[in-house]
């Protein structure tokens, strides 16, 4: 044993003694030549080294599609970056490149320690080596709190143990964070990573998504090192899993997820949960595990209104230093409401034309180059006519039951939660949603919005059933 921690001591001295590097591109230059070194890899920076993985980063996306394409997933019998890194350095088993992004302000990229250490996973690089790529603009300080989104970025800071609100709690709460694709769940997700290792560098903080979670777990099984994944796991002070829907079905894995979130809350550890659907919607997944799951604090990212879009906008252009005239973004926040990635999308679309080709944005010339974004929003978008369908559905009765004068009450509160939806989802006006109620007035729409929200507080069912018909809805 003395014998064998000595040869790990004098490995790990190695792993950064800066002449992987040089050898591996001599290695590179030899095996695909000079040109092709040159015209795509002499670039590319070491981003984290650890014994048993390298993952290289590049500021353009076009190079890493292109270099993990020819040079990582290499045709069978031709040599890759992987076989390369081995020639050197036996212990590799990954090789990754990712981008990262060179913003106007920093000509390159100097990430902190702990954010470094955040990616390596420390001493487990063995087990969890980079099991998810963790974007070092994902932080707390490029994230939109707007009213849609308030609660989770609130729970999100006291989970990192920043916000002023942690004294309200005196044991670590699991948090679940839901809602649907583009929202910026997985951007809140690894803020709470980047913002622990910064407020804490000796906690211990393991993030990766599900699927990643279940193969260590199964190679552990192959390898017949079971216990040491146990051990691992459960000595970790924070556990972040993203895409937490893809263990559905998967019995065994489950068991093993269970008990290490088990072994966790009840050692007070942090444990951040992150999935696309709400612990109730979750199919093929153990009642025991959902249960658990609904023992923390569970929160829905809901779709941003059109306030919610337009200071998203904002303040994206000011993060770009960009001045977009007013009306454009009015314009995009009330067209772009399927996603917030798609909005900004939109806005960076518009941003590369006003940069490239030095033409200052105005409200036509934005409606021309976004028809694409519009004409796919529209498509996607949530209607009027489509809440009234599914919520008619839902609760057993007519769509011109919901547009009638009936006040019964069966009737009358599914019209009233189907108006609610109407404005929450859609960008319709009071009037708007009115007229297509059969023709009633902005006051009575408004009467339902508020009398649901307050039911929402305090009816766990009426909860449960809008948030249902939400997700049917999206």
């Amino acid at each position: 044993m003395p014998q064998l921690a000595k040869q790990n001591s004098a490995l790990l001295e190695n792993i950064n003694d800066g002449l992987f590097l040089p050898q591996f591109f001599a290695a590179c230059k030899s095996e695909f030549g000079e040109e092709n070194f040159n015209k795509w890899l002499a670039g590319l920076e070491i981003f984290s080294e650890s014994e048993s993985e390298v993952i290289f980063s590049t500021s353009s996306k076009f190079i890493r599609d292109w270099i993990i394409r020819e040079f990582i997933e290499a045709k069978s019998g031709q040599k890759n970056l992987k076989s390369l890194a081995q020639s050197i350095r036996p212990q590799i088993k990954k090789v990754a490149v990712i981008f990262i992004a060179k913003t106007l302000d920093e000509a390159t990229p100097n990430l902190s320690n702990a954010e470094q250490k955040v990616v390596n996973l420390s001493k487990y690089d063995n087990v969890f080596a980079f099991g998810t790529e963790l974007n070092p603009r994902y932080t707390f300080k490029h994230f939109v709190s707007a009213k849609y989104n308030k609660l989770a970025a609130s729970m999100a800071k006291i989970a990192a143990g920043i916000d002023a609100q942690i004294s309200l709690f005196d044991d670590k709460i699991p948090l679940f964070i839901h809602g649907n694709v583009g929202m910026g769940k997985t951007h809140l997700a690894q803020a709470i990573a980047w913002q622990i290792k910064e407020f804490d560098a000796a906690k211990k903080v393991v993030y990766l998504s599900a699927e990643k979670f279940m193969y260590h777990f199964v190679q552990s099984i192959r390898s017949n090192d079971v216990m040491s994944f146990k051990e691992k796991m459960r000595s970790i002070d924070v556990l972040i899993v993203d895409d937490v829907q893809f263990i559905a079905g998967k019995g065994s894995t489950q068991q093993e997820f269970m008990n290490c979130f088990n072994s966790l809350v009840e050692d007070n550890k942090q444990v951040v949960l992150v999935c696309d659907r709400c612990p109730s919607d979750l199919e093929n997944i153990d009642e025991k595990l959902k249960s658990r799951i609904s023992g923390g604090m569970i929160v829905n990212f809901r779709n941003p209104d059109y306030q919610d879009r337009l200071m998203i906008l904002q303040e994206k252009a000011k993060m770009m230093e960009q001045e977009i005239c007013e009306k454009v973004l009015s314009f995009i926040a009330e067209k772009i409401t399927t996603s917030v990635r798609d909005l900004e999308g939109t806005l960076k679309k518009l941003i590369a034309q006003k940069v490239l080709l030095d033409e200052e944005i105005t409200l036509e010339s934005a409606k021309v180059i976004l028809s694409d974004y519009v004409r796919a929003s529209n498509a996607t978008a949530p209607t009027i006519d489509k809440i009234q369908k599914t919520v008619a559905a839902f609760y057993g009765i007519k769509i011109s039951d919901l547009t009638s004068a009936n006040r019964a009450r069966a009737i009358a509160r599914p019209r009233q939660i189907a108006m609610y939806l109407a404005k929450t989802l859609t960008s319709n006006s009071f009037p708007v949603i009115g007229k297509e109620f059969g023709g009633k007035n902005h006051a009575t729409v408004m009467h339902s919005v508020k009398l649901v929200n307050e039911l929402m507080s305090s009816d766990q069912q009426i909860l449960q059933e809008v948030k249902g018909l939400e997700e049917k809805i999206r």
